[in-house]
């Protein structure tokens, strides 16, 4: 079974002869987000923000996850806001 843990293992074993050699850290930061991108199925990424998300809503536009609707509404707001000052 694919986990993080393995995918680290995979990541330490790797030679890195000649290349960046990554910190700890960072081997297990890309672990958690690859873990995370090849568990999750397409209906569960954003289309908008390429993140996998707990809520996405399948628009005409796409999948959208609730995080990109909510800035895309602070977006229309502020456009508003400017309108209505001029």
């Amino acid at each position: 079974m694919l986990s993080a843990s393995r995918i680290f293992r995979e990541l330490e074993l790797l030679d890195w002869t000649g290349h960046v050699e990554l910190p700890v850290n960072d081997m297990l930061w890309i672990a958690s987000q690859l873990y995370v991108k090849l568990n999750k199925t397409d209906d569960e990424v954003c289309d908008a923000c390429s993140k996998a998300a707990p809520i996405v809503l399948s628009t005409t536009l796409g999948n959208i996850c609730a995080e990109c609707v909510e800035d895309m509404n602070d977006q229309i707001d502020q456009q508003r806001d400017m309108l209505s000052d001029e």
